[in-house]
């Protein structure tokens, strides 16, 4: 017989916890009669939406934004978003507010504190504001418990994504759907640019154009000319080797034998942008080269890394925000993926989700998976990111570069 873990219990405690939030929201509903009518498309005044996650899901959501924008020009909208991502929001032209979310919490905390601090968000800060709607624009886990605190809003409507999407969030997220007003089935797997708009299309808007779009200020554009400050006769690559999750980085040393490749064949300026995690591998390329490197890895803030990509005639990176800046900027985009080319489409590290958008790319995924990784897809099938090679990534390189000449 099995001996059940924690973990197989996981789902029920945070099934449990959250029919305790339900039962004291519908009780506390009850005491404050302010909300008792069901908001329609046609008489929004009040829009809250709930875009807590990172970098990367964030750019992704811009189209959207800009889109519900359009759909409702005369509502206030207001905007919660992670703290990391407070920098890139701070000048969005779509929304009328900006607030920022608690910080992230270590995982194995985070089911524990975030729905208490969810409920006071909700309840104390937002339910006085009396919105109209709230919405959810993702489709994968809700670690942040944005849920519970639209649903302490007392929001007439709060729309999100089932919590059937995938295993991942039936498992984390057990019993959310009983939050929401309106539950957005999953359907087949598309780009979370399209799924984001889809949201929309199901408040009965037509989507005008997909393009996701940064917004910086003059200052930004200024400390960028500054860096660049006398460089401006090198053709400028952008490169950044680091990558939220360790799976997703590809081997330091690789970066290095790339830059110098890269030196040899177009003597470009390299550009090497990340947070302060990334300064080592930043100074090991710049000790190798010597000459033509700019690391600025955890020197900048969004906005300013934003105004350095726009100026760079390509992007060389793992999956990370940045990847997501720079196709935002227009800018080609090399991708070095984790994601193994024959994974599934469905899984939230495939590039059929959150590949570059809008923007002349190359993606380079792993080809060749050990068979001691099994037939169900799983975790394991994501370690082998260093099966790209240096020369894939030098092909890509050039291929990318000599299309976009021929373009311009």
């Amino acid at each position: 017989m099995k001996k059940h873990t924690f973990i197989d219990y996981f789902p029920y405690l945070i099934f449990l916890q959250t029919k305790v939030a339900l039962v004291l929201g519908r009780v506390m509903n009850k005491i404050d009669m302010s909300n008792k009518q069901t908001a329609d498309s046609k008489n929004i005044k009040k829009i809250l939406v709930l875009k807590t996650d990172s970098i990367g899901d964030f750019v992704l959501a811009t189209a959207f934004l800009r889109e519900l924008r359009l759909m409702f020009p005369q509502a206030e909208i207001t905007l919660l978003v992670n703290p990391a991502v407070y920098n890139l929001a701070e000048f969005c032209p779509y929304v009328d507010k900006v607030q920022i979310y608690f910080k992230n919490l270590p995982n194995y905390l985070s089911p524990f504190i975030m729905p208490w601090h969810s409920f006071k968000l909700g309840y104390f800060m937002m339910r006085h504001q009396k919105f109209d709607i709230a919405i959810l624009p993702r489709l994968d886990m809700d670690t942040n418990y944005s849920t519970y605190v639209a649903y302490f809003s007392f929001s007439k409507r709060r729309i999100g994504y089932t919590e059937h999407a995938n295993f991942r969030k039936q498992f984390v997220n057990k019993g959310f759907d009983s939050m929401l007003t309106d539950i957005i089935p999953d359907e087949k797997p598309r780009h979370e640019v399209e799924r984001n708009l889809d949201i929309i299309r199901y408040l009965g808007g037509k989507p005008s154009v997909d393009f996701p779009e940064l917004w910086i200020g003059a200052e930004d554009d200024k400390f960028a000319d500054c860096v660049l400050a006398g460089f401006f006769s090198q053709a400028l690559i952008g490169l950044c080797p680091g990558a939220g999750e360790k799976k997703k980085q590809w081997p330091r040393g690789r970066f290095v034998e790339l830059a110098q490749c890269l030196k040899n064949d177009y003597n470009p300026l390299l550009l090497i942008l990340g947070g302060a995690e990334d300064r080592a591998v930043g100074r090991d390329i710049q000790d190798s080269l010597n000459t033509g490197v700019i690391d600025m890895t955890g020197k900048t803030t969004l906005r300013q890394t934003a105004a350095l990509l726009k100026r760079c005639a390509l992007y060389v990176g793992n999956d990370t925000g940045a990847k997501h800046m720079a196709a935002a900027m227009g800018v080609p985009v090399v991708e070095i993926s984790c994601f193994p080319i024959d994974g599934p489409s469905w899984h939230w590290n495939s590039p059929c989700r959150f590949g570059p958008w809008q923007a002349p790319h190359r993606i380079l995924q792993p080809k060749k998976i050990p068979l001691e990784c099994g037939d169900t897809f799983n975790k394991n099938h994501l370690n082998y990111i260093d099966e790209v090679s240096v020369e894939e990534v030098c092909q890509a390189v050039d291929e990318l570069l000599r299309r976009t000449r021929n373009r311009g």
